[in-house]
């Protein structure tokens, strides 16, 4: 059984800070701060989407 984040085996999973719109990665034991405004992703409710590395 899959936990509360997950998503395509082939899709990563990214947040969308909320504060800024930046689009970054989801590390799986670090934490989930904004590379471009410092927002705290963890607590701040962004959002959660698939991304695609494939480069279309």
């Amino acid at each position: 059984m899959a936990g509360p984040i997950s998503g395509a085996d082939n899709a990563p999973l990214s947040f969308r800070c909320s504060r800024c719109g930046n689009t970054f990665s989801i590390e799986p034991k670090g934490e989930a701060i904004c590379p471009v405004c410092g927002f705290n992703c963890g607590v701040g409710g962004c959002k959660i989407l698939e991304s695609s590395d494939e480069g279309y």
